[in-house]
């Protein structure tokens, strides 16, 4: 067969690719002749390797486990394939189709691999990869676009993932380098599954763990786990985490990189799925963690806002801004309310004599003893060195033996507050109660003063 000829034929980027068929599957690989446009970009790719006919393809390039079940799945079982995907090593999207070619050479399978290459997504071409699998999950994650509660709808959007890929387990991961932390935004186990929820691996070996995976994902942008030969290839490049899978009993593994703005956010996980559906599923998860990376990344910016705009920098706790609009919802209901008004004293002292870090220190020093005594409450930095806490459905007693509480732990941090309260069995009465408190507050700090003159 005149392969060379079948490749010419072809106007985008297109090679020959065989596959040696063995009994449990197959071995060897080989690109075994391509067009002009393909050793153009060969050229382009690879300038101090040049394109000889017929070498195995790990020759030019890392292992690549996706390409390996595409080209199996084309060449021997005879399967036309489509795959949209973004190649990291390219930084741009690759239209790739696999043609079985209806021709044997002994134990030499073949298919024609044709790719389109573009800087950008173009979403036309998502109607050639749509399948009907793609379509429920890309119309569950489309929901996200409106919605009132983000992580709920992402969490339903997960369950319709594992169902639609007849998985035991999905999970979206964020994973934010630069804290060092890892964060489950979402994850949905099948109601029998032996597999733990991915909140029980969470700690530091499995934080060291989530390091290690950009690094076996490589140059793609997933990792497909879905047979003795995927599995093989782990414990040669990622001993710790086969060793991981094997002691959880998981045969079968899909990881998709989450990106927003091309800037990884985290990862979709997902295991024991149907593995003959592995194409499909592939396929899907190209595209829907593309949408999820960049809803994701939108909901994460709209909540790095809403932090800014309602916490303290300094402090971490509640801001005026977050104090000011609190009052006005609770101003509305009718329960009972304590306040409790403090001032650090001695601040301005502090930062006349040891200059304003000196005094910022004693600023978070003092927030700390609020978050260890007023724990679960809402605390707000209501001005340079005021503070307010807002108890609901408290008495005076509960108010008193917090308060007890705030200065044995004062003493033991070194801070001193002067304290007001107030309360209220209707809230409605808000505003009576913010200035009793504040009133309070400085008759206390008068009280200290004058004692410590």
């Amino acid at each position: 067969m005149n392969f060379k000829e079948i490749c010419e034929s072809i106007n985008d980027i297109a090679c020959i690719v065989s596959v040696r068929k063995t009994k449990d599957g197959f071995d060897e690989i080989r690109i075994v002749d391509g067009n002009e446009k393909y050793l153009a970009s060969f050229d382009d790719r690879y300038k101090n390797n040049s394109f000889v006919p017929n070498m195995i393809y790990t020759h030019y390039i890392k292992r690549n486990l996706n390409f390996e079940e595409y080209s199996y799945r084309s060449a021997v079982k005879k399967e036309l394939l489509h795959s949209y995907a973004f190649a990291e090593f390219l930084q741009s999207w690759l239209h790739m189709i696999f043609i079985p070619i209806n021709y044997e050479d002994g134990d030499l399978s073949y298919c024609l691999y044709i790719m389109n290459i573009s800087t950008s997504f173009v979403s036309e071409n998502l109607a050639t990869t749509t399948n009907d699998m793609q379509t429920k999950v890309l119309n569950a994650a489309l929901k996200l676009a409106n919605t009132d509660d983000f992580k709920l709808s992402l969490k339903g959007v997960t369950r319709e993932i594992r169902k639609i890929c007849n998985a035991s387990f999905c999970c979206i991961l964020l994973v934010d380098d630069f804290k060092n932390e890892l964060e489950i935004l979402a994850e949905d186990r099948e109601l029998n599954t032996s597999v733990k929820h991915l909140i029980d691996y969470n700690d530091e070996s499995f934080s060291e763990l989530v390091k290690s995976w950009n690094k076996t994902i490589g140059d793609s942008n997933c990792i497909i786990i879905s047979d003795e030969n995927g599995m093989n290839y782990l414990k040669e490049t990622n001993f710790e985490w086969y060793k991981s899978l094997q002691k959880n009993n998981i045969n079968s593994l899909v990881l998709f990189r989450l990106k927003s703005n091309n800037k990884q956010i985290g990862y979709m996980w997902i295991s024991d799925y149907k593995v003959d559906d592995t194409p499909k599923i592939k396929e899907t998860l190209e595209i829907t963690t593309f949408i999820l990376g960049s809803q994701i990344g939108n909901y994460l910016l709209v909540e790095q806002l809403t932090v800014l705009s309602s916490v303290d920098l300094l402090t971490g706790l509640y801001n005026r801004n977050k104090f000011n609009n609190y009052i006005g919802d609770i101003s509305a209901k009718t329960e009972s309310i304590g306040l409790i008004f403090l001032d650090i004293n001695g601040l301005k002292t502090v930062n006349d004599k040891y200059g304003h870090l000196e005094g910022d220190k004693l600023i978070i020093k003092a927030s700390q003893t609020l978050k260890t005594v007023f724990k679960g409450k809402d605390i707000f930095r209501a001005g340079g060195d005021e503070f307010v806490v807002i108890l609901k459905n408290v008495n005076e007693d509960e108010i008193h033996q917090s308060l007890e509480k705030l200065d044995k732990i004062s003493a033991r941090n070194k801070v001193s507050f002067a304290v007001g309260y107030s309360m209220t069995n209707d809230s409605k009465n808000i505003e009576k109660i913010l200035k009793e408190a504040d009133y309070n507050m400085y008759e206390n700090k008068k009280k200290y003063y004058k004692s410590n003159q």
